[in-house]
């Protein structure tokens, strides 16, 4: 499941060496992440300054790191986790990196069918959300061919 994850976390956010602005205005490197909101280690912090860049084992490390803090962030708001199918936690995982936990708290009517196993209705949840919008989700109905961030949870999270 760790590695569905990071293909999809990558495959979603890339992977950038050198510290760049996300689409909120974050400052971000790596595999999508928060500098703005994590920091970075010390260590990675002086290689940045001294090179302008990070290396490839730099970014797996912070993503290993951001992966584990996503994994016991949704054990936390989705108590049953770790029951969920290997799909639906890569979906659940890749969702919480994405939004942050206090932006995932804020998606009441889809923890709710999550944490009482109504998929469907969890996956409807997140087509219903602002979210969704953002990230490219196509409207119901509609279907431009690309599997966009959050059709692609959407997918996993309904069929598992």
């Amino acid at each position: 499941m760790i590695d569905k994850v990071k293909e999809m976390l990558t495959r979603h956010e890339g992977r950038k060496y050198k510290p760049y602005r996300c689409p909120a205005g974050h400052l971000t490197i790596g595999v999508g992440h928060n500098i703005d909101a994590k920091g970075l280690p010390a260590s990675i912090r002086a290689y940045l300054t001294a090179n302008g860049r990070i290396t490839d084992v730099m970014i797996d490390s912070l993503l290993t790191s951001d992966i584990a803090e996503a994994h016991a962030d949704c054990i936390r708001l989705y108590p049953q986790f770790s029951t969920f199918s290997a799909n639906r936690q890569a979906a659940l995982i890749d969702f919480m990196f994405n939004v942050g936990p206090g932006r995932a708290a804020t998606f009441k009517n889809m923890t709710r069918a999550i944490n009482t196993f109504d998929w469907q209705q969890a996956a409807e949840e997140l087509r219903n959300s602002l979210y969704w919008k953002e990230l490219g989700g196509d409207p119901t109905g509609t279907d431009d061919g690309k599997l966009e961030r959050p059709e692609e949870q959407y997918k996993l999270i309904r069929e598992g």
